[in-house]
């Protein structure tokens, strides 16, 4: 997350989990392929 924001991540940072709803909301159905790995972070499964 650090690297893809450009700085520190706070520790209850939402900012990419508010650009993933944005990203699942214009994929639809495809959105089923992006996985929340909870203490991780997110997986795309191959479709």
């Amino acid at each position: 997350s650090e690297q893809a924001l450009g700085r520190p991540m706070a520790r209850f940072d939402r900012s990419v989990d508010v650009h993933l709803s944005s990203v699942r909301q214009k994929l639809g159905h495809g959105s089923a392929l992006i996985h929340t790995v909870r203490g991780i972070g997110y997986h795309l499964a191959k479709g």
